[in-house]
Formats: C-alpha cells, structure tokens, sequence
C-alpha cells in the first residue's frame, strides 16, 4: 500500500460515470479519495477530507450535486477550493484566499473513459506507464456509454492470487469445465492464444472467435447493426497492477479491479460496459438484450468458480514452503506479472 500502490497509476473508474453534478467517494491503495470531473470536464481526485476540522467528505459510492462537509456544511466546487462557507465573518482567511484551502489534490488522468489516479508526487505520466495499453484504453472507449451490467464481490485470497488465476488458461478445463468449456465461443482450431508483453508491466493475449460464432453475428449484423470497434477474437489485457478488461468481438467490455482489503482478502469491482450500436433494429436490440443477458449470468458463475479456487489457493499458499512452478508457455503472462512485480517493489 505505502510502495506499490502509492508509486502506481491505479484505475477508479470511467468518465461516463461521473457526468452532471456528480462526485463519488473511494479508497485507492490506503487513501480515501473524492473523484470527480471539473467544469472542463477532465477527472479530478482529491483527499477525500474537509480543510476545515478534517471530517470526511462523503460515504464511499456515488453522490449527486457539489461536495458538502457533513459536519460544518463547507461546500467545496468542483476544484477542491471551498465554494461556501457558513458564517464566513468567522473564517476571513479562508474569505480572502479560498485557493490556499483547496482539497489535498492527486495526479488524476483518464485514457478514454478510463481514469487513472496516482498518489504518489512524482513518477510517470499516465500515457507513459500504460505504454500501447494507452492507446487499446482509447479505442476501447470508442461508443462506450452505459454500465450495463456491475457488482462487488470479496474473494478469500491476496490479491496476487487473484491476478495470476486471470492471467492464465490452465486452470480452466479444470475449474470451469461447464462454463468456458461449453459455451466460450472460443476457435479450437489453435491449442493456444497468443501472448503479448510489449510493456513491461503489462500483458495482452488474443485468442481467435469460432467462425460458426462470427458468422452468427454478421447474419445477424442487419438487424443488430454496427459497433465502433469490431473485432474476431477475445482479448484480455492486464493492466498492472490490479486491472484487467476483456472483449469477446468488441461489443461490450468487461471490466474488472482488484482492490487488496486485507492480506487474504480481495475485493473485486466487476462492470461490464456496452457500446452504441448504429443501424440496429428492434428485434436487433431484442437479441444483443438477450446476448448481454446470457453474458452477463456467464460472468457471475465464472467469478463464482474462480472465487472458490483463489480461495483454496491461499488456503495451500499459507502453509507453502517452497517455490511455485510455472508451466512454460502456459503461464507465461503470470510470471511476467512476478516480473513486473518485482521490478515495481524495488525501485
């Protein structure tokens, strides 16, 4: 928390969760923050602590109209520099110079809809870190303009087990041998999808649609219309440290954090975003209802099973002595993670 997490760009949340007079209030590594966007629209996170006697802003969750201080009703606008300030005769330092009691403020980026928030002062600038994750942030933003589907769920494992069970395919005949392995749409023409770990933090994999699959969705393409990003394959990315967000064709993207809660504990945020279509038709919009649907009851049986095996998994990882092993080029994205990590912790 006081290393990794603080030197980090870590994900908060996306912009279109943020438009009108809406601020929400969150935990990022060991800090409390207030997220919010300025008139200009450009995300803003702020301590989420009042300048006056130090009460806390707001509850975690989302809040609609301008931030107002529980205790003493200062009212603070969408910079962090108080707007209001009851009996003001009493404060005439803060009425002359409201800017030196702005709100403690952090690096606050967005690439896309997805914003970023650092507490460390210094390090990288958020286009530096996410590297050509930057730019898949962007286009994956493209049309994206609902939540459709979210809840928060606490897993009983650290956190790094959680991470490294997203970022490989072996446990999956296994575990999900009645979800993936039935009904995944995946080719099974190829033994492996492919890797990518052009960043040194981050990692991707490709894996190709079944053509039965593809050709489903352009027979249907007349009536469910067109998407900004249209692609034949799932892809997975892991932003490090704790962010994955995947696809299946690009018709929606699932987003998912993973916040360490305590040693054995992680709480994970799941969204699952939709995109504008165009040219779609009634029945169209019936049928990505239903696909979206079924999608969305996958992923809570999927998070059920990985939920319950992390779980066994920290369970044998208490009582450990020695090394884990790692399959070669099946649990590659996993030891670039401990590679990642490593590098992170040390600097």
């Amino acid at each position: 928390m006081n290393g990794l997490f603080r030197q980090s760009w870590i994900f908060v949340g996306l912009k279109l969760e943020l438009q009108g007079n809406v601020h929400q209030g969150m935990r990022v590594g060991n800090k409390e923050i207030l997220l919010q966007c300025d008139e200009a629209g450009k995300p803003r996170a702020f301590l989420n602590v009042c300048s006056h006697r130090h009460a806390r802003l707001c509850e975690p969750g989302t809040h609609r109209g301008f931030v107002r201080c529980p205790y003493h009703s200062w009212v603070y606008d969408k910079t962090g520099v108080p707007l209001s300030v009851p009996q003001r005769q009493a404060f005439p330092q803060v009425v002359a110079e409201p800017e030196k009691f702005r709100l403690h403020e952090f690096a606050c980026d967005a690439a896309g809809e997805f914003i970023f928030v650092r507490l460390s002062e210094e390090g990288p600038s958020l286009r530096e870190y996410l590297g050509s994750q930057y730019a898949f942030l962007e286009r994956a933003s493209e049309g994206m303009d609902t939540v459709l589907d979210e809840f928060r769920e606490d897993v009983g494992a650290n956190w790094k087990v959680v991470i490294e069970n997203a970022l490989e395919g072996y446990h999956v005949p296994s575990v999900h041998s009645g979800t993936f392995m039935e009904v995944d749409g995946m080719s099974r023409e190829k033994e492996a999808p492919r890797f990518f770990f052009d960043d040194t933090r981050h990692s991707h994999l490709e894996h190709e649609a079944n053509a039965d699959w593809v050709a489903r969705f352009k027979r249907m393409e007349s009536r469910i219309g067109r998407w900004p990003w249209r692609f034949e394959h799932y892809t997975h990315h892991h932003i490090f440290p704790n962010l994955t967000v995947t696809s299946f064709m690009g018709y929606s993207f699932h987003v998912q954090r993973f916040d360490p809660t305590a040693a054995e504990t992680t709480t994970v945020h799941s969204r699952t975003l939709g995109v504008k279509f165009e040219g779609s038709t009634e029945a169209g919009k019936k049928m990505m209802e239903h696909i979206h649907a079924d999608g969305h009851a996958f992923t809570r049986k999927v998070f059920a099973e990985d939920g319950g095996i992390c779980a066994k998994v920290q369970a044998g990882v208490r009582h450990a002595t020695k090394l884990a092993v790692l399959g070669e080029g099946i649990e590659d994205r996993v030891r670039h993670f401990h590679r990642a990590y490593m590098s992170e912790t040390n600097k």
